[in-house]
């Protein structure tokens, strides 16, 4: 045990505390500690467990001043980060909640110290999430432009629209083909309104209804998406609507040769393959917006 280092790392616990105070709060005994800090000694092991435990350090930490990163410590702390940002908060605000030095709880969200299943517990808490969701992949984000919907009295041809800032665009049955050029009237069910910001030159648009839960909690069952049916590049992050099993489904998708992977966001949710030798053209085309009814 590196002596000078042990004290070192105290000295990080303390953050200016005096060594009475210090002691005051881990409950340990004055005199012993100043005795052992003047002598140099490092605290015996009883001490310096009260030490990791009142400040919720890695105890092999405050001995050795290993750090022990893995790749399933990153995994974690990465999602610790997003969801506090998510919630608008400095590390200094979640290490008070936490009853944590800031310095700790900073070693925590890097990633170079393992959780505790206490700490953990407490994380899961404050952030109000299940366990899973703490251990899953962020999920990628998606532009989502600004959409309304209009309530067409007839579906007997593309209602007018008498301002210019909005693009009116036909909501389909979620049964449309992937690959259909034209929309059948029997199809529309009625129209929505996307702001031309969104649309921009898009010219072959459609919507369509979400059907299922396997890409909540970025849409849910109900929620209406535009599709650009002139874009079928396949790009990382981007969501698209793929027509599999007579059906529409929204998912992020990935080619591997001869096979198109339907990836979904809902992690009880399956992942779905697609043979392309025995449908070559799936893809209806990727998702620009969505819109929920609250």
């Amino acid at each position: 045990m590196a002596v000078k280092g042990v004290w070192n790392r105290i000295g990080l616990l303390r953050d200016g505390l005096s060594l009475a105070e210090f002691c005051r709060q881990v409950d340990l005994s004055y005199q012993a500690i100043k005795k052992s800090s003047q002598r140099k000694p490092a605290p015996d092991c009883s001490s310096l467990e009260k030490i990791a435990r009142h400040y919720r350090a890695d105890l092999d930490w405050l001995v050795s001043g290993e750090c022990s990163t893995s790749r399933f410590n990153s995994k974690i702390a990465k999602r610790i980060k997003s969801l506090r940002k998510k919630f608008g908060w400095s590390i200094e605000d979640l290490a008070k909640q936490l009853s944590m030095n800031s310095v700790v709880f900073e070693n925590y969200e890097k990633g170079i110290w393992p959780l505790s299943t206490t700490l953990l517990g407490d994380l899961l808490r404050i952030f109000r999430v299940e366990p899973h969701l703490l251990f899953q992949d962020e999920p990628p984000t998606t532009q989502v432009p600004e959409l309304k919907i209009f309530h067409a009295t007839s579906t007997k041809g593309s209602p007018s629209i008498q301002s210019e800032d909005y693009v009116s665009i036909p909501l389909t049955q979620s049964s449309i083909a992937a690959g259909q050029p034209i929309i059948q009237e029997d199809n529309i069910e009625d129209y929505v309104l996307l702001h031309i910001r969104a649309a921009r030159k898009k010219n072959n648009l459609v919507a369509s209804r979400v059907d299922g839960d396997s890409m909540e909690p970025m849409l849910h069952s109900g929620d209406i998406i535009v599709i650009d049916r002139d874009d079928k590049r396949i790009l990382p992050k981007k969501m698209y609507a793929v027509f599999y099993e007579d059906g529409l489904t929204a998912k992020f998708i990935e080619k591997q040769k001869h096979l198109l992977i339907l990836r979904p966001v809902n992690p009880t949710a399956q992942v779905q393959v697609i043979n392309l030798n025995e449908n070559q053209d799936p893809v209806v085309g990727r998702i620009i917006g969505a819109w929920k009814e609250f």
